[in-house]
């Protein structure tokens, strides 16, 4: 007993104030104990009741679904790339935060149960513009609702942007077919790269990108990883181009059926090394020839901050960039909405790019910076104002080489072997 109902039974006679009798009075003490109990275990599920009511779990099962695919757009340098890798707090990612929005307003249950699908998993620091996921969502269609009646899509652009962090935003949306795969359905794919020229020779950037045209091994192009036991490292290159942006910024444009981890970021590491004329453009052509080189030479990749993943291709699929008939709902179409939200963002750092210059251009006025001789250091550029110097540049050909695939996977089987013991 409580010590609250101990004292109940002991209060002083001559300190007790006086009651008007009640039907409790009659009651003898372990009559009056049991009914306390009664009223307590009453009041504890009450209060259970109502709790239960207010995080009352979404019932997906009373809803109709449909099959989507959404475009999304993000700017990856604040993540540890799009595949969500299980503990957002450690390791935030941009499809974790599009799980979190997608929870939230209830288009889904929970993240294991919309099968779901992605076009490519770019990785940390990587940005996408073209990115494509597909996932099984609620509509507006109750299933106590006549199953003849006209089933309406949600806003789900309008819906998600709004739980959506300011570097991701969901650009258009479309109904698939219930098979549908944002990763097999997908045809091609398109990344860019942005560069600043300086002193690269750009032409025979364009020669060396020209030998990588076609179907080839790529292995000593990517990262190889044991634990995903690929087959066969060939990819195919449908075009790569070299664009102006202005008269020193340009991008390479990269198109192709598929691509192997980190191939891009190690193109463009390649790409660069013959714009500084440190390798020559046939140098590609070897690469591209396991039997010159059989694994990877030891060579850095090029970095994750200028990397776009900007499109990819589906045969059917009929976007929509939003709400059908919205402009007769709201003044302020979605698109414009998107559109002023980064261009927000965009004034915001080219502002940032003035103030850096101004700094750059005052220290250049200084006269230690003008007697300065030229550094006799070879620069290995890695893009985004990235480099490593050196006293000596050494050509790949005379560099050590990694393990090749087959020892990797070979390596990898032995470890497994020995956490299993």
């Amino acid at each position: 007993m409580s010590q609250w109902l101990k004292s109940l039974f002991h209060i002083n006679a001559s300190n007790a104030p006086r009651v008007t009798p009640s039907k409790y009075d009659k009651l003898s003490r372990a009559q009056l104990i049991a009914k306390i109990k009664a009223l307590e275990r009453q009041l504890s599920s009450n209060k259970l009741s109502i709790n239960h009511g207010k995080h009352r779990p979404f019932d997906m099962a009373q809803y109709s679904q449909q099959r989507i695919a959404l475009k999304v757009a993000y700017i990856g340098w604040n993540y540890s790339g799009f595949a969500s890798q299980g503990d957002e707090i450690n390791t935030p990612t941009v499809e974790g935060q599009i799980f979190k929005a997608l929870e939230a307003c209830r288009l889904i249950a929970h993240s294991s149960q919309c099968q779901f699908t992605r076009c490519g998993r770019t990785d940390k620091g990587v940005s996408g513009l073209g990115q494509v996921i597909a996932l099984n969502v609620r509509n507006s269609h109750s299933k106590k609702q006549d199953e003849s009646s006209a089933v309406s899509s949600l806003p789900y652009i309008e819906i998600l942007n709004r739980l959506l962090p300011d570097d991701i935003r969901i650009l258009a949306w479309a109904p698939v077919n219930p098979s549908f795969s944002a990763r097999f359905d997908c045809k091609s794919r398109t990344y860019r790269y942005f560069f600043q020229k300086g002193t690269l020779d750009l032409e025979l950037m364009r020669k060396a990108g020209s030998f990588m045209l076609g179907s080839h091994d790529f292995r000593n192009f990517c990262r190889l990883d044991p634990s995903k036991n690929i087959t066969t490292y060939e990819r195919t290159v449908v075009s790569l181009g070299i664009h102006s942006i202005t008269d020193d910024f340009y991008y390479v444009e990269l198109k192709g059926t598929a691509f192997l981890w980190h191939q891009v970021r190690c193109i463009m590491s390649i790409l660069f090394l013959v714009g500084q004329k440190l390798e020559k453009p046939d140098i590609v052509r070897d690469l591209l020839d396991i039997n010159i080189f059989p694994a990877r030479p030891d060579y850095p990749m090029a970095s994750d901050l200028p990397l776009l993943f900007y499109d990819c291709e589906f045969e059917g699929v009929q976007w929509r960039y939003a709400q059908k008939n919205e402009s007769n709902v709201i003044k302020v179409p979605t698109p414009v909405k998107t559109w002023r939200h980064f261009h927000q963002f965009w004034s915001a750092h080219v502002i940032k790019s003035l103030l850096y210059k101004a700094c750059i251009d005052q220290v250049e006025t200084f006269p230690m910076f003008k007697a300065h001789p030229k550094d006799e250091e070879s620069t290995v550029l890695l893009g985004a104002g990235k480099s490593i110097r050196t006293s000596r540049y050494r050509p790949l050909k005379e560099r050590p080489q990694a393990d090749t695939d087959q020892v990797k996977k070979e390596k990898y089987r032995i470890k497994r072997l020995k956490k299993q013991q």
